[in-house]
């Protein structure tokens, strides 16, 4: 193992995610390959249009994909569709909104994992009472976020 210290940080992270992740959005290519790779980990996943019994549990965590068009609207199209979907989240849930850009649709498929580490530390660091508060990135999560952010992705954390 070549990063010890980042897998297990990913596997505390993927810990905080017993409970399904709702992810939404109106960047559908975003949504697909997000819903993809949190199936892949082995993350439940909602949808916000299954009907109200099969998704009787609330989601701690929502990842929402926004397409972006300008960075002001993206941020008020966003806590749109957060308001939106307000009632199918738990009191303390966790917010992480994916911001895309017109040239990360051609992104590369090294990027996806970075994409899903740059998420789960933001995971990790909206539950400080249940993993030891990190204030630094590695220098391996750095430069993902450097990628991610040429790439044209922006990822935010409301809450």
């Amino acid at each position: 193992m070549l990063f010890p210290r980042a897998e297990r940080r990913r596997r505390e992270a993927l810990q905080l995610l017993a409970r399904p992740v709702l992810i939404e959005g109106d960047a559908t290519e975003l949504v697909a390959l997000l819903t993809e790779e949190a199936r892949a980990s082995g993350i439940e996943v909602l949808t916000p249009s299954a009907p109200a019994p099969e998704r009787a549990e609330l989601a701690r965590v929502i990842v929402l994909a926004v397409e972006g068009r300008g960075r002001r609207s993206s941020f008020t199209r966003a806590a749109e569709m957060l308001r939106a979907i307000e009632p199918a989240l738990t009191p303390d849930a966790v917010r992480i909104v994916v911001i895309q850009s017109g040239r990360s649709r051609a992104m590369p498929p090294r990027l996806k994992r970075r994409l899903t580490d740059e998420i789960l530390f933001q995971v990790s660091l909206a539950f400080p009472q249940l993993l030891p508060q990190r204030k630094w990135r590695s220098i391996r999560l750095r430069a993902g976020l450097a990628a991610l952010d040429a790439a044209g992705l922006r990822i935010l954390r409301f809450g």
